[in-house]
């Protein structure tokens, strides 16, 4: 099970054991004496892959209002599963995404906290979600927001998709301009073609490209083909989710310099020369504060 569960009960912070029986359920259990009421529950779900999961949350959930009456709940999801099954996409596939917000709709939590959702759909299929967004996320590297501030680093959409996290992106950090790339996928096969720079003078400058998710990376080691082609003397990528299922190095081998990602759901490997992890905790904390 690669999901991490922390739970803040008014500041108290019970013990969480956890497990698989012989026929594959998996169990939890909440150590220890729990407070008789609590004002806040805040539970920070990492790594939240399946729902197997959902359902250590749900367990969770359930164990401390058992025993406690809780008057608010707030839940931290850094990474959100399922976001990218965001509608029906070919004949017979299911909106992912709907069922598992479904499925998470029914802890009742009065506010969840997600880190850059890869879809907008997310906000309209979970209840009283709460998106931190990925300007916000970026700036929680000093090293980027400087660079960029400065004019030493040139943002980069990957694809005309990325467009509007990155006009945010620019006008938080006071970047002055940015390129945009393009490319093709093939729905059914995934295979990507087609890339191209379609706007921006990149020719002796260091660039960042930048976007929600990286998985295989494929998209970016194409990206960054192009850029080389057309000039950039260094290519970086900024992803709020690193994924990076084909390690790190897959990226840093094939055109990446640098990478720069959060510890929403990157593998621990991933703490290597060339990667800049960023703390997902004081994104949250300030996003909490902010809703009190």
């Amino acid at each position: 099970m690669a999901i991490k569960l922390e739970v803040s009960l008014d500041g108290i912070t019970p013990e969480i054991n956890s497990g698989v029986f012989p026929d594959g359920a998996v169990w939890l259990k909440v150590q220890g004496t729990l407070p008789k009421r609590v004002e806040l529950m805040r539970i920070r779900a990492c790594a939240m892959k399946n729902m197997d999961d959902f359902m250590l949350l749900a367990q969770l959930v359930e164990a401390i209002r058992h025993a406690c009456d809780v008057r608010f709940s707030h839940l931290e999801l850094p990474w959100l599963p399922y976001a990218r099954q965001d509608r029906h996409m070919q004949a017979g596939d299911s909106f992912a995404l709907k069922v598992f917000a479904m499925q998470l709709n029914t802890l009742g939590f009065d506010k969840v906290f997600v880190l850059d959702p890869h879809s907008e759909a997310a906000a309209a299929a979970i209840n009283n979600l709460v998106a931190i967004p990925q300007e916000v996320c970026l700036q929680g590297s000093d090293t980027l927001v400087s660079a960029l501030r400065e004019g030493r680093l040139m943002l980069i959409a990957p694809d005309a998709g990325a467009l509007k996290k990155i006009h945010l992106v620019a006008q938080a950090t006071g970047a002055s301009t940015f390129g945009i790339l393009t490319k093709q996928r093939d729905v059914e096969s995934g295979v990507l073609t087609g890339f191209a720079l379609v706007a921006g003078d990149v020719a002796g400058k260091d660039v960042l490209i930048a976007d929600d998710l990286c998985d295989a990376g494929g998209t970016f080691i194409g990206s960054a083909e192009v850029l080389r082609k057309a000039g950039a003397r260094n290519v970086s990528l900024y992803v709020t989710h690193g994924l990076f299922s084909k390690g790190v190095a897959h990226l840093l081998n094939q055109g990446i310099d640098k990478i720069y990602t959060t510890t929403s759901i990157a593998p621990a490997e991933a703490a290597q020369q060339g990667v800049e992890l960023i703390d997902i905790a004081p994104l949250f904390q300030a996003q909490e504060m902010k809703s009190c």
